[in-house]
């Protein structure tokens, strides 16, 4: 399974095999070798397949059929960002609140 969705995966990207196997420092019968299934890459090179290509290990690896499971449009990431704006005033409000609720709780030094 890893092997054809390797394949589909470095296709959609123009990568030919021997673009792959140089982007990962591996030998171009390293890279035809997983595509035909006859050998699988390790753990860590599994991990900069799908950290190049912006893909789960799920997706590689035939568990799940989202390519990419957090892809956001540009509206989601502008809500996204709002909302962390709010947040982040929001507790900046809320220390200064508390800080102003402790002044007026304690006494003054004199």
């Amino acid at each position: 399974m890893i092997g054809e969705l390797l394949a589909e995966v470095r296709k959609d990207h123009h990568d030919t095999q021997k673009q792959l196997a140089d982007k990962l420092h591996v030998t171009v019968s390293a890279v035809r070798s997983w595509e035909q299934e006859k050998s699988s890459p390790s753990h860590e090179t599994l991990v900069n397949i799908c950290r190049l290509y912006n893909i789960s290990a799920d997706y590689l690896l035939g568990l799940s059929q989202v390519e990419h499971p957090n892809v956001f449009t540009q509206e989601d990431l502008g809500k996204i960002r709002e909302f962390e704006e709010f947040l982040l005033w929001k507790k900046s409000y809320k220390a200064k609140e508390n800080s102003s609720l402790s002044q007026k709780r304690s006494p003054s030094k004199q």
